[in-house]
């Protein structure tokens, strides 16, 4: 586990940065459990130490930091920018992005190239990476102009999602994988803790199920959760909900590196 408490280029709700915290803050008084049972706690080794307001310094910080880390790791945001850091340490071939937003605008704001909703843009571009879309439901007609013309695949998430589709969509991957999952693909009713909220969205059990197919069909090198914000999440029910994501990713990156299955 990584801490990136990243947080320069958010349009809306601020309070990401402090997610490494409360993560760390809770751990201790959690039953370890996933859909495989019990799991260890993660290897922490502490947050990236970052310059607020800076984010192309920020992303050359936290590429150094993950290159001699090397993968599996956990990232814990932060902003969703970082993933271009971790795309630039890892050198996937296909980025699994899971999230409301497709994040691929040519500018946002108007005039901004480097922001949490152009980073993959920048990432397609600077690293020639086949994206994965899954159960984006907010974007902009461009973005979707952008991702059909470069041939990615976009799993839709304003209709309901069938475990099928997103298997068929992971069977067109070619290793090595990256995945990102950020929190606000969840209904805001039932997972309001994010930077970004948007009508509609994902169970944290339809998420999940669809995560765990991610992570064994897959068989990323590295993954990260991004977006949550404790400022957003008086009770810490979120937070208990990232905890369990990030064990079961613990869980299934730990197996597969060292038996090769789950």
């Amino acid at each position: 586990m990584v801490g990136v408490p990243m947080e320069d280029t958010l349009s809306f709700k601020p309070g990401t940065r402090f997610a490494p915290a409360k993560i760390r803050q809770i751990l201790p008084y959690l039953e370890y459990n996933t859909v495989f049972g019990n799991v260890e706690s993660p290897c922490d080794v502490g947050d990236v130490e970052l310059l607020r307001g800076a984010p192309a310094e920020n992303l050359a910080n936290i590429e150094r930091v993950l290159r001699d880390l090397g993968p599996p790791w956990v990232m814990i945001g932060g902003e969703h920018t970082a993933t271009l850091a971790a795309l630039r340490a890892a050198r996937p071939k296909t980025y699994v992005h899971i999230d409301a937003h497709m994040d691929t605008r040519d500018e946002w704001p108007p005039g901004q190239k480097l922001s949490h909703a152009t980073f993959v843009r920048r990432a397609a571009e600077e690293l020639g990476l086949y994206v994965i879309y899954i159960a984006v439901r907010a974007f902009d007609d461009e973005e979707l102009r952008y991702a059909k013309s470069n041939g990615f695949y976009v799993v839709d998430g304003n209709r309901r999602i069938s475990r099928s589709q997103i298997l068929d969509a992971l069977s067109t991957s070619t290793g090595p994988v990256y995945a990102s999952l950020d929190l606000d693909v969840m209904d805001p009713s039932e997972f309001p803790a994010v930077g970004t909220p948007e009508a509609g969205g994902l169970s944290f059990r339809e998420l999940e199920g669809i995560y765990v197919d991610v992570l064994l069909a897959a068989r990323p090198l590295a993954v990260d959760i991004v977006e949550y914000s404790p400022v957003n999440d008086p009770t810490d029910v979120g937070a208990t909900k990232v905890v369990r994501l990030m064990l079961t990713a613990t869980r299934i990156l730990d197996a597969v590196r060292s038996r090769g299955s789950v």
